[in-house]
Order: structure tokens, then C-alpha cells, then sequence
């Protein structure tokens, strides 16, 4: 077994298990009314299903928040005082507070597809 052997098997593992904490964040996505309720404003897909787009929006949203939060001193906080999203219209700094201690599971989930993802 050579090297370009190893790096093909790498490459589909990396992609296998990207997909498999993919679709356990999607799941989570799905089935969590509080998250959607709480980024949305409102019950808008109680009765509908929601699709890939908004599947990968609240994923980029819920990473663009950790990630903001990691910086030191208030920079959360005066991220949304600069900034208003188009899409989220109710995700202000307590949304994104209570995202962040209350949905730690699916940042593990993210987590976990960033580093399948660049592995």
C-alpha cells in the first residue's frame, strides 16, 4: 500500500463522516422547534418541512456566533449593535446568548463537520 492509497482512504472516510455529522446537525436542526422558533420569530415551519438552504443557514449562523463569542471582551455584543442581519431579523445578543448555552450539542455536531470538512 503506497501513499496516494492512503490518502484516497483518508479522503472517503473524511467524507463519510463529514456527511454522517452533517445529517446528526440537520437532525437536530429539524427537530428542535425552540432553535427555529427563536431564529425565525415566529412558528414558519411548524406544518412545512424546511429545505437544505435553511438547513445550512442556521448552521453558518450558529457558527458565526460561536466563533464571534470566542473573541474576548464584548465583540458579541457590539456585533449586533453594527449589524442587522436580512435573513434573521429576530437574532439579536440574547437569541445568540441563549443559542450558545443552550444549544452546545449541535455546536459539537459543527465542530465535528469543520474538521472532517478540512481534514
Amino acid at each position: 500500500m503506497n501513499i496516494k492509497d492512503l490518502i484516497v482512504i483518508l479522503l472517503i472516510l473524511s467524507v463519510i463522516f463529514w456527511g454522517v455529522f452533517h445529517q446528526i446537525a440537520s437532525k437536530y436542526i429539524t427537530h428542535n422547534q425552540s432553535l427555529r422558533n427563536k431564529i425565525y420569530g415566529r412558528s414558519f415551519y411548524k406544518s412545512k418541512s424546511m429545505d437544505v438552504t435553511d438547513i445550512e443557514l442556521i448552521i453558518t449562523l450558529v457558527i458565526l456566533i460561536n466563533v464571534i463569542n470566542y473573541f474576548p471582551g464584548k465583540s458579541l455584543e457590539n456585533f449586533f449593535k453594527k449589524i442587522n442581519f436580512l435573513i434573521f431579523s429576530n437574532v439579536n445578543l440574547e437569541v445568540s446568548i441563549e443559542i450558545i448555552r443552550n444549544h452546545k450539542k449541535l455546536w459539537h455536531y459543527i465542530k465535528k463537520i469543520n474538521i472532517f470538512l478540512w481534514s
